[in-house]
């Protein structure tokens, strides 16, 4: 007969795994943008912690990789350095007994590769390069980039329109996204490091549940610019283009080959994932936002 063995809570063992799944935890949800070299020191430092000791090239040769890196970091590092690093971690590499010593090496090398750019800029200039920063990960996971953190706050204040507002800054389909997103934004959610994603997408459908977007008014648009442009289709990207583009004073014309405006939100998604009449309310808010016309039952390069 099978024996099963519950672990004792108060054992060494328990509560360092509860302490390393935080660990976890914060690796998972590493905020865009971050600096690959003190991605690296960090995943180095945790192998570090892992070696038994017995190993040289892993005992000694890991902290001394990890302090190459620090210097770069910290601006005291040469070309010479790197050419330093990639040896050692060429030596351990071959060298060390286990993977906690070998892989370890094979990563920083990988990265050293991967990271080349960042690596040098950190030599020379002192700092990352211009395309390397921290981001807030949910606006820079969000496809539209829409100021998740700004409209939550204002949600919190049931200030509803205002939250809309802020939605349509970036993205003038706030109820389509609040019905239908994948809602990448969630994916490293700060709130993961405590227990749970907040459920971004929900919240933006409390927002436009309260105040409609047909409700909302459209900012004022600039003066007339005496130009006109014409759109290709009235799916979700043309939409959008016409909105922004009748809010800069342009003149908009839209030529839609279908009876309604929409594209694939319309005749792609079923009603019951999207229902039309909330659809509708996008749409009309679009087509207060300036002068725009919609021609319907027309395909370029046949009709016109």
């Amino acid at each position: 007969m099978g024996k099963m063995l519950l672990a004792d809570p108060n054992r060494v063992d328990v509560k360092i795994g509860a302490l390393l799944q935080k660990f976890e935890t914060k690796v998972r949800v590493y905020p865009p943008g971050t600096c690959p070299i003190t991605a690296q020191l960090s995943f180095l430092e945790a192998s570090m912690n892992q070696t038994c000791g017995k190993c040289v090239p892993c005992r000694d040769g890991l902290p001394q990789l990890a302090e190459m890196l620090r210097s770069i970091l910290n601006g005291d590092a040469t070309m010479d350095t790197l050419k330093e690093m990639k040896s050692l971690a060429e030596f351990i590499r071959d060298s060390a007994d286990c993977a906690i010593g070998y892989q370890s090496a094979q990563d920083l090398l990988d990265g050293m590769e991967t990271f080349k750019i960042e690596y040098e800029s950190h030599v020379r200039d002192h700092i990352c390069p211009s395309n390397v920063g921290q981001k807030v990960p949910c606006v820079n996971l969000c496809p539209a980039h829409v100021n998740i953190p700004a409209y939550i706050a204002l949600i919190r204040e049931e200030k509803y329109a205002d939250a809309v507002r802020m939605i349509r800054k970036d993205n003038p389909l706030p109820t389509a996204c609040a019905m239908i997103c994948e809602h990448p934004c969630e994916e490293r959610c700060r709130r993961n490091l405590i227990d749970d994603s907040l459920n971004i997408r929900g919240l933006k459908k409390y927002a436009v549940d309260h105040a409609a977007a047909d409700k909302v008014p459209v900012p004022a648009k600039n003066p007339s610019t005496g130009k006109s442009i014409a759109v290709i289709g009235g799916g979700p990207a043309g939409l959008t283009a016409a909105y922004f583009l009748a809010l800069m004073g342009h003149r908009v014309v839209i030529y839609e080959r279908h009876d309604n405006l929409g594209g694939m939100l319309r005749y792609g998604i079923p009603n019951y994932r999207f229902p039309k009449d909330r659809l509708e309310e996008d749409i009309r808010a679009i087509l207060d936002a300036g002068d725009i016309e919609v021609v319907y039952h027309t395909e370029i390069g046949k009709d016109i």
